[in-house]
């Protein structure tokens, strides 16, 4: 048991660290954005790969950190109904939820990746999309990577539903 609560510590510290190192990517990411703003209204001068760079940013800043959301508890829920019903409630619709949602639609997800992620090696995958080409493995790896990190993440949180509560403590 005591193995079980190290790992899950070292998989929240883990997001932790990605998510607030990806989190950075605020920065860069608005330094794209104006910069092709710039190119496009003052010089008339619009650049091919600014969207490009732009959206792989983008997804490496969302999809790493992921995991550091779910930590944290700031991720989507039907609020109006969950805050609504006492703790055993909550225990109830987590217990229920996280199996028959959040693990087969993360299963489903990573299986699909993991091909993508397989291909874009084997083949050298470039984007077709744009003038670019850039190859595709770095931000298939990275999705990948950021699922995974939710996922183990969910396993923590859904493993944190049946210790024993402390007063206090809430779902």
């Amino acid at each position: 048991m005591n193995f079980l609560r190290r790992a899950g510590k070292a998989v929240t510290k883990t997001n932790e660290i990605v998510g607030k190192t990806a989190a950075l990517l605020i920065f860069p990411l608005m330094l794209i954005m104006v910069s092709e703003v710039f190119l496009r209204h003052v010089f008339m001068l619009p650049s091919r790969y600014n969207y490009d760079l732009a959206l792989m940013t983008y997804v490496t800043l969302v999809v790493l950190g992921a995991g550091y959301s779910l930590s944290r508890d700031v991720h989507i829920k039907v609020d109006v109904f969950y805050n609504r019903l006492k703790r055993r409630g909550k225990i109830i619709i987590n217990m229920i939820s996280y199996p028959a949602f959040f693990f087969l639609l993360m299963a489903a997800i990573l299986d699909v990746l993991f091909r993508y992620v397989i291909f874009a090696w084997q083949s050298a995958e470039v984007g077709l999309q744009s003038p670019w080409r850039y190859p595709m493995w770095p931000i298939r790896t990275i999705m990948f990577t950021g699922i995974l990190l939710m996922t183990l993440q969910g396993i923590v949180k859904f493993a944190e539903i049946f210790k024993k509560p402390e007063k206090g403590d809430e779902p």
